[in-house]
């Protein structure tokens, strides 16, 4: 049913009663999910500032990076970089890279429309194919990893990296591990050359049968 074709009608008081009631309902809904963002959001922070600011700072005044809870829970603190390339600093960033000897972190798609006849061309250079007047697409980019990586190990080597313009955020950030998973992660490296040889032992028993 397409609504915006309807005109004015004369509609039954119940009808208007069920839709105004209905417009209550949504109006309500509206405003539970306004205040679930906005709770959201206010957890995430103090999630953010126990992980990063409370912890590592009891911890650094304990001068411990982990200790293990009366409750079995493992705690470790490590740091924690973010890096991001935003579209309006692709260019600059890429320029950084380039003047610093890091050119090799950006990777490059080059995609180039040949007619019929004309694939020799596709093994020549960027360069070439511009001054032939081919229609070059170049895309570039750095994979997040790779970028993350690279940030760690600048800072850690006391290198200097344009904050703003690489959007860096460093921080200490929290790790909690129960009693299970770590019972459940030291059982698993325990056993695993027993599970190893069991599953080559079953591949045998096949292969007889």
């Amino acid at each position: 049913m397409n609504l915006e074709q309807l005109t004015s009608v004369n509609i039954k008081t119940d009808e208007v009663k069920e839709i105004s009631e209905a417009c209550k309902k949504l109006t309500s809904q509206n405003k539970k999910v306004e205040d679930l963002e906005k709770l959201k959001k206010e957890a995430e922070e103090e999630q953010r500032r126990l992980s990063e600011e409370v912890i590592p700072t009891l911890m650094q005044q304990a001068g411990v990076s982990s200790i293990t809870l009366d409750d079995g829970t493992s705690v470790e603190v490590s740091p924690y970089y973010y890096a991001k390339i935003s579209e309006a600093n692709k260019e600059e960033c890429f320029s950084w890279l380039r003047e610093n000897n890091h050119g090799d972190l950006i990777k490059n798609n080059l995609s180039v429309s040949f007619g019929k006849g004309e694939d020799a061309n596709a093994v020549k250079l960027k360069e070439s194919l511009e001054q032939q007047g081919l229609v070059v697409d170049q895309k570039q980019d750095v994979h997040w990893q790779t970028l993350r990586g690279f940030v760690r190990e600048q800072i850690e080597k006391n290198k200097n990296i344009p904050s703003e313009l690489f959007g860096l955020y460093v921080a200490n950030r929290t790790k909690l591990t129960n009693k299970k998973e770590h019972i459940r992660s030291n059982t698993w490296q325990k056993h695993k050359p027993i599970k190893l040889q069991l599953k080559q032992l079953l591949k045998r028993l096949c292969f007889l049968h």
